[in-house]
C-alpha cells in the first residue's frame, strides 16, 4: 500500500468515528391534521322592511281605516304635515280578526271579519311612504272562540260561558291552546311583513264579578302555585319568543294606573313582572281613566299635564331604563293644550315617543305638527272634538 492511499484510508475512518462532515438524519415530516370545524354561527334574524324611526310618534287606526284608500290618502297626508310617523293597526280586536289568516279556528267561530281586503296593498303603501306600521293583538277578550268552544273559555260559577259588565267573553289564560291560537294570529301579522307585535288586552278580564270566574285549565296548569301576573308573564314570553325569532319587535298596551299599586289585583298586570317579556311597553295614561284625587290631581280629566307627570314618573321610577312609550287622549273633546300638555309631560321625563288613540280615528292635527319646542299649556276646558281645528275624518 501507498503512503498515500495509507492516509487516505486513515482520513475515511477518523470521519466515521467522529461523525464529522456527516449530515444528520432527516426530521419526520410534521402529520397533517385537520382542526376541527367551528360552530356554525346563530343565524341573525332578518332585518325588518320598515326601519324603526328614531322616536317613533303614531295613532291608532282601525283596521277598516287601513283597508279604506280614502282615509289612508287622509292619513298619510297628515304624517306628512306632521311629526308623527307610525300608525297601530287593528289585526284583532275582541275576538275578531279583521285579515283574511286561514287560521281554522277563526273562521269555523265566525271571528273572521276581513276589513283589509288587499293586505299587500297597504304594506306597500306604508313602506313607500316611510311609515312604521305596528300590528295590535287584542288577546283574552274574544266574542267568538269561547261561544263556538266553551272549553277554552273563562266559565261562569253560576255555569255557562262567563261574560263581563259589557257582554265580552273571554278566553281562559291558562289553557295553553289559546296560547297557540293566539301565536298563529301573531305569525300571521308578522308574515304581512309588521316590524312591531303590539299585544293588548294581555291580561286576565277585569270587568266584572271576579268571584264568579271559573278558569277550567287552571287545574291542568303546570305550575300549580302560578298567579295571574305569572300566567301572563310566561304567555308573553311565549309570544315575544316567536317573535323576536323573526325581528320584529316586542310591545304591549296596559292600564296606566298600575304603576300605582305593588299588588296585582286579579288581572295579571303587576308592573315589574308585566314589563319583563317586553321590549318596551306601551301604558295608557289617558287622564279621563282615572279617579278624582288621584296623585293628588283634583280632576284628572282637566288636568291632563299634572296627571300624566305624575304618572309617568311612577313608571321611570320603577321601571328604569326600560322603554316606555305612552298612549295618550286625543278624545272626549281634547284640543291643542291638552293634547300638547300631555307631550310635553312625557318628554320633561325623557320619553320621545307616544302614541295618540281615538277610537273613531279623528285626530287633532294642530296639536302634532312640531313639538320640538312645547311650552307649558295653558289650562282649556275641553271642547266639542267636532268643532276642533284640524280634526281629521
Amino acid at each position: 500500500m501507498t503512503q498515500l492511499r495509507k492516509h487516505a484510508l486513515l482520513w475515511i475512518a477518523a470521519l466515521a468515528v467522529t461523525g464529522a462532515g456527516c449530515r444528520p438524519a432527516p426530521e419526520p415530516e410534521p402529520v397533517a391534521t385537520t382542526p376541527p370545524p367551528a360552530p356554525a354561527p346563530e343565524p341573525e334574524p332578518p332585518k325588518p322592511a320598515y326601519p324603526k324611526p328614531e322616536h317613533v310618534r303614531g295613532i291608532y287606526l282601525t283596521a277598516w281605516s287601513a283597508g279604506s284608500t280614502r282615509k289612508m290618502d287622509k292619513v298619510f297626508a297628515m304624517l306628512e304635515r306632521t311629526e308623527l310617523n307610525s300608525v297601530v293597526i287593528d289585526v284583532r280586536d275582541a275576538g275578531f280578526n279583521y285579515w283574511k289568516m286561514g287560521i281554522p279556528l277563526s273562521d269555523d267561530s265566525g271571528a273572521t271579519k276581513v276589513a283589509i281586503v288587499k293586505p299587500e296593498r297597504l304594506m306597500t303603501s306604508l313602506k313607500e311612504k316611510g311609515v312604521y306600521p305596528i300590528a295590535r293583538i287584542a288577546c283574552f277578550r274574544d266574542n267568538f272562540v269561547p261561544k263556538k268552544v266553551p272549553s277554552l273559555a273563562v266559565k261562569h260559577s253560576g255555569g255557562g260561558v262567563w261574560k263581563d259588565r259589557a257582554g265580552y267573553t273571554w278566553l281562559d289564560p291558562y289553557n295553553k291552546k289559546n296560547w297557540d291560537y293566539l301565536g298563529e294570529i301573531v305569525d300571521f301579522a308578522l308574515d304581512q311583513g309588521f316590524p312591531e307585535i303590539q299585544l293588548d288586552y294581555v291580561r286576565f278580564p277585569s270587568e266584572g264579578k271576579a268571584a264568579t270566574q271559573v278558569f277550567p285549565a287552571k287545574s291542568s296548569y303546570p305550575d300549580k302555585e302560578a298567579k295571574p301576573e305569572d300566567v301572563v308573564a310566561a304567555f308573553a314570553n311565549y309570544i315575544g319568543e316567536r317573535v323576536r325569532k323573526r325581528g320584529a319587535a316586542f310591545s304591549a298596551d296596559i292600564f296606566g294606573i298600575i304603576s300605582i299599586g305593588k299588588v296585582d289585583q286579579g288581572i295579571g298586570q303587576e308592573l315589574e313582572k308585566i314589563a319583563a317579556p317586553f321590549d318596551l311597553i306601551c301604558p295608557m295614561v289617558y287622564p279621563s281613566h282615572y279617579a278624582k284625587g288621584e296623585y293628588g290631581v283634583k280632576d284628572p280629566s282637566n288636568s291632563p299635564y299634572a296627571i300624566v307627570s305624575k304618572s309617568l314618573a311612577d313608571y321611570k321610577r320603577r321601571l328604569p331604563g326600560k322603554q316606555i312609550r305612552p298612549w295618550l287622549q286625543d278624545f272626549f273633546g281634547y284640543g291643542v293644550a291638552q293634547i300638547q300638555g300631555q307631550i310635553k309631560a312625557a318628554k320633561e321625563l325623557g320619553y320621545e315617543e307616544y302614541l295618540l288613540w281615538n277610537a273613531q280615528n279623528r285626530y287633532v292635527e294642530a296639536a302634532v305638527v312640531d313639538n320640538s319646542k312645547l311650552v307649558k299649556p295653558v289650562a282649556t276646558e275641553p271642547t266639542d272634538p267636532s268643532k276642533v281645528a284640524g280634526s281629521t275624518n
